[in-house]
């Protein structure tokens, strides 16, 4: 899914706006009360949380949050069980519109590694593995 290349070279991949991500996410996993899922700076969500109602669900539901465990725990790590609202919205948008943001990732990628290597200041916070791939 994610180390495709995109099928439709036309379709571009936008990040959802940070207002929209919870909202978003409500409609695709059908969880009552998804903002007591939030961490206290509301950076993520604990995925401690997540599990339980992981346990609840079943058919495509279940599918969707074991997808956004993916994206947010291996693929875009930030904190030890924190799925960011970042990598929730790679994901609530690779599910509503298909388009891989795979190009879109590794530009900015490049984009930043360039400027840490001119400025000589920063750190690199991603999954190096999809790097590779």
């Amino acid at each position: 899914m994610l180390t495709e290349f995109p099928n439709n070279l036309y379709r571009i991949y936008f990040p959802l706006r940070s207002d929209k991500i919870i909202p978003e996410l409500l409609k695709l996993l059908k969880i009552a009360n998804l903002e007591k899922f939030l961490e206290k700076n509301a950076t993520g969500l604990k995925w401690r949380m997540l599990e339980i109602e992981l346990e609840k669900k079943s058919g495509s539901e279940k599918e969707r949050l074991i997808a956004l465990g993916i994206f947010g725990l291996v693929l875009f790590p930030s904190q030890t069980g924190v799925v960011s609202l970042e990598a929730a919205a790679a994901y609530v948008e690779y599910e509503n519109t298909q388009i891989n943001p795979v190009a879109a990732i590794l530009a900015e990628t490049i984009l930043t590694l360039n400027h840490y290597r001119k400025t000589g200041k920063g750190a690199m916070r991603c999954c190096t593995q999809l790097l590779y791939i």
